[in-house]
């Protein structure tokens, strides 16, 4: 009953962000504008860079490409659905507000991740995905049923490793009450998301799977559609999503035990 309460206020909350983007077309549409540019850029440096040499890291362009356009998709939905709300639950710790969370019959984890959406981050989606879609074909590549069913599921693994590392971090703020800096790690966790996982020494490579997890992202459905990835491996991803998922989840609990109202 819990989940479908949580479902029905998700649902909600996607219809009041909808009415919102519809009372603000123009930003909407800017905001829009300005995800394809961006998503466009990524594409474009691919190509600038594959102009001089064949292969990195064992991928070609077009493989280079798939990876570079899953981790904008996986970026697309995180921004769209939870960064927003992340941001005001540290803003909420140092302010008071976050009192209101703790007077409501819901669960914290859940409040400080959903809230608004951006709809305009969720469509410019669509701009990486036609171009996975079109690459993804010309490498014979398209996928049967099994294979487009496990992708989607590593993408949405993808968003829950980067929705709770960020969150992990974020609890941080029932002990500092400012930590906004940790906002730059997202910028890097990204950066390192769009590179394949051989470029990395094994070393390294562990780091940014168990430590940072930033290959998990977009290395781990990208794989699965190129018939690059194994059966261990899909189990390792998955299990890095339940480790941050309950390491963030235990943190938050934590932090609740520490924090005294800022507004007091």
């Amino acid at each position: 009953m819990r989940i479908i309460l949580y479902l029905r206020l998700f649902a909600e909350q996607c219809k009041l962000s909808f009415m919102s983007a519809a009372i603000y077309r123009a930003n909407f549409w800017l905001m829009l504008i300005q995800s394809f540019i961006n998503s466009a850029a990524g594409i474009l440096l691919v190509e600038f860079i594959y102009g001089s040499v064949d292969t990195i890291a064992g991928w070609s362009k077009d493989e280079m490409v798939i990876l570079i356009c899953t981790s904008m998709i996986v970026n697309q939905l995180f921004r769209g659905f939870i960064h927003f709300n992340q941001n005001r639950f540290i803003g909420s710790v140092g302010d008071g507000s976050f009192d209101r969370m703790l007077l409501r019959p819901l669960g914290v984890v859940f409040q400080t991740s959903t809230g608004r959406v951006d709809y305009s981050c969720i469509l410019s989606a669509s701009a990486p995905l036609v171009v996975l879609i079109a690459r993804a074909g010309g490498l014979g590549r398209a996928g049967d049923a099994g294979t487009i069913a496990l992708y989607i599921l590593f993408v949405l693994n993808g968003v829950l490793v980067l929705s709770a590392f960020m969150l992990l971090l974020y609890s941080s703020a029932f002990m500092f009450i400012k930590v906004d800096g940790l906002t730059g790690l997202y910028y890097l966790v990204m950066d390192i998301a769009d590179r394949p996982k051989e470029m990395f020494a094994r070393e390294f490579m562990y780091g940014f799977i168990f430590i940072i997890p930033a290959i998990p992202l977009a290395n781990a459905p990208a794989s699965i559609l190129l018939g690059k990835s194994s059966p261990q491996l899909m189990a390792v991803y998955l299990g890095v999503g339940l480790l941050f998922a309950s390491a963030s989840y235990l943190a938050i609990k934590m932090g609740l035990r520490r924090y005294t109202s800022a507004s007091s």
